[in-house]
């Protein structure tokens, strides 16, 4: 007679008690119950964001104040209660069911092949896996919650897209700090077959904000961060492949693992995050935009936007403004246009513009393995090409983008910055070497 009760003890004690980092098939995980992740720095279980009294189920930084929500499976379905449980079958799907046994989320994941002790596991990453438990390759992932990420950016994920799938990954702002619903805004990846890799900020359709091309090294568009390419603690690099192309991020030290995260605020801005190892805080090192002008094409096509100067829009070299009957402010967009018209003569040439964020690359191509040199020959060569750069700063880099139509979203930048070049007409010149200095 003591068997059922031992039992019965025993699996109160494990539901009480549950201090691992995994759910294993038919062991529930109730409100109030949370798993962690192997290194403490993750936990996953129920909460109720800001002055909310919804609960979710999510992922966020343990032992950090304020709370740090890094993840979210229901944000468009609160709980009204506190009786909801969130279990794992064993075809490897895992559901969030309501106190009235409805299912409100699901990760609709099923394991193929022969699969035995599943577990859905908490990871030092903060990436939530189901998987065999007793197999480590990632090959054998069932799911992960990396694949849908919410309003977070954390190491180890990618943001890109699957050209098989044509499934794409990118971040979604809350839309409030009380609601985890899908905001206005996403930060996510120009992933184009042909065309070269850059990151926005939009809202709804619109661009917003334009952070910057792929540089070799990381995201350009953020030109007060130097980048240590001695001892980096995290290194960046852009996947592209016939079968994807996607960012990410990687520690170089498994101890800061967890230890930085960049979101999407519901207001629209992207922010990074290093967190302090000596109390734990969070410590803002970027924010885009940062300034009038990160806001996208703020100073219309071949306009440059430069904060500096006062207007903070003007022209490029070899491009004037238009006179215009309506009056506008002084930062308001302004339309340029070329001073000389092109006629692809022989003694057309390329103004060189340093320190510069690089136009949109919506109108340009991309060509890898090729030279600076190179590069300027292939646009001199095109009638059409109206520029040309390398987006590589790497010291053996190479790569061509070649401009077809406008040159739009140009900034200077004070430090770090990029070259690229222009054609003009021959007359721009006048006697002066093809290529000259800003």
């Amino acid at each position: 007679m003591l068997i059922p009760y031992i039992i019965t003890i025993f699996f109160l004690i494990l539901r009480t008690s549950r201090s691992s980092n995994m759910i294993v098939v038919h062991q529930n995980i109730s409100d109030g119950q949370t798993i962690v992740s192997g290194n403490a720095k993750f936990e996953l279980g129920f909460f109720s964001p800001g002055i909310s009294k919804s609960r979710y189920l999510g992922i966020w930084f343990k032992n950090t104040s304020p709370q740090t929500v890094t993840w979210v499976a229901n944000r468009e379905t609160p709980l009204l209660d506190t009786l909801s449980v969130v279990k794992l079958d064993n075809q490897g799907n895992l559901t969030l069911v309501n106190g009235n046994g409805k299912v409100v989320w699901s990760s609709n994941s099923s394991a193929s092949g022969t699969t035995i002790n599943l577990v859905a596991q908490l990871l030092d990453t903060g990436n939530l896996v189901i998987k065999n438990g007793t197999i480590t390759d990632n090959d054998n992932i069932v799911w992960q919650s990396f694949d849908y990420p919410g309003d977070t950016f954390l190491l180890g994920m990618k943001l890109g897209k699957n050209f098989i799938s044509g499934k794409e990954t990118y971040l979604t702002s809350w839309r409030s700090a009380d609601d985890p619903s899908p905001g206005e805004y996403t930060y996510r990846f120009l992933m184009v077959k042909g065309k070269y890799q850059q990151s926005y900020i939009r809202r709804s359709s619109a661009i917003a904000t334009r952070i910057g091309p792929f540089n070799g090294i990381t995201i350009s568009g953020r030109p007060l961060i130097t980048i240590d390419t001695t001892h980096p603690a995290y290194v960046s690099s852009m996947v592209v492949n016939q079968n994807e192309m996607h960012f990410t991020a990687i520690s170089t030290n498994d101890t800061i693992t967890g230890s930085a995260r960049a979101t999407l605020t519901p207001g629209g801005t992207y922010e990074v995050f290093k967190q302090s190892f000596r109390n734990r805080e969070w410590i803002l090192s970027i924010t885009l935009p940062a300034d009038y002008c990160d806001n996208y094409g703020v100073c219309g096509p071949y306009g440059s936007c430069d904060t500096a100067n006062s207007p903070y829009c003007g022209c490029l070299k070899g491009f004037e403004r238009k006179i215009s009957e309506e009056k506008s402010s002084d930062n308001d967009t302004s339309i340029c246009r070329r001073r000389i018209a092109l006629d692809c003569g022989p003694g057309e040439g390329f103004q060189k513009f340093s320190s510069m964020k690089q136009p949109d690359t919506e109108n340009a191509v991309f060509s890898g393995n090729i030279s600076l040199q190179d590069c300027e020959d292939a646009c001199k060569n095109n009638c059409s090409c109206t520029a040309y750069a390398s987006p590589n700063i790497t010291p053996r880099g190479v790569g061509c983008l070649l401009w077809f139509g406008d040159l739009i979203d140009v900034r200077v930048y004070a430090q770090n910055g990029q070259d690229f070049y222009v054609r003009l007409a021959a007359s721009e010149f006048s006697g002066r070497p093809i290529i000259l200095p800003n």
